[in-house]
């Protein structure tokens, strides 16, 4: 086992944390958003980062771990928060953005750390 792989292993359990936390705070935005038909346009906007959401958890349990395509899907998932406007959801959505930049770092990181040394 090669240090990278063993780095992208010890990333891995934080990243999926993280998309646990980040999935919580999607669903407790969704759910501020249930009670009102006005305020089901903006609970259908956060159904695509969800489903992203998802993804990048069935990527980070699997051998296909891929920091640079998860970092392309955070910013996805960031896409979608942003156009939220909606202040019944502003509180967690308010979390999904602190936890969508902390997964970014964490996976800047874990991609740097996979390129190949070169020498």
């Amino acid at each position: 086992m090669t240090a990278n792989t063993t780095r992208t292993r010890l990333a891995s359990p934080t990243i999926l944390a993280h998309l646990r936390t980040l999935r919580g705070s999607l669903g407790q935005a969704r759910d501020a958003l249930m009670h009102y038909k006005d305020d089901r346009v903006d609970r259908d906007k956060l159904e695509p980062a969800a489903r992203r959401v998802d993804d990048l958890m069935n990527m980070f349990v699997s051998e296909s771990r891929d920091s640079r395509q998860g970092s392309i899907w955070v910013t996805e998932i960031l896409a979608g928060v942003e156009q939220i406007t909606n202040p019944k959801a502003a509180n967690a959505l308010r979390e999904a953005r602190a936890e969508i930049t902390v997964l970014l770092d964490v996976m800047h990181a874990d991609a740097n750390q996979q390129q190949p040394e070169v020498g």
